[in-house]
């Protein structure tokens, strides 16, 4: 620890967020805690409001073409500040600068595509992060319960 004017610094540089590459172009970088296990229940509450965005925006009818470009915009807008909300971070954008969330392949939602790639990398660092608990957990354990 590092002190100047009688202010101690400490590092915590190990709680930053982690940078993510999108499809190797350095434009398009992302900022994501993958140890944020509050991503679950902001996940819980908006999965189901990007779902009903996506079922509406397939629904709309053509019958007012000016109304429904508005529609979908404002349809795009919100389900990109869902996955804002739910990630913690600006990363609608980044990760689809163009088109909309609503935009479909292989049969999923763009904004599905994200969430499923994003969370992997919560799951995959949770999954660590776990395992190297339980070995610390391991460590001071056994001397009690002689394993």
């Amino acid at each position: 620890m590092a002190t100047k004017n009688n202010i101690v610094d400490i590092d915590l540089s190990v709680t930053k967020k982690k940078q993510f590459r999108i499809d190797g172009d350095d434009t398009r970088i992302i900022e994501l805690n993958t140890s944020d296990m509050s991503i679950l229940s902001r996940l819980y509450d908006c999965y189901p409001k990007l779902d009903a965005l996506g079922a509406r925006a397939v629904d709309i009818s053509a019958d007012n073409p000016e109304e429904t470009v508005s529609v979908l915009k404002e349809i795009d807008k919100e389900m990109r500040d869902l996955l804002n909300f739910v990630f913690d971070s600006d990363i609608a954008d980044v990760c689809a600068p163009d088109g909309s969330m609503f935009d479909m392949f292989n049969g999923d939602f763009r904004f599905e595509h994200i969430l499923d790639t994003l969370l992997k990398l919560y799951e995959n660092n949770i999954d660590k992060e776990y395992k190297l608990m339980s070995k610390k957990i391991k460590k001071h354990t056994d001397k009690y319960t002689g394993k």
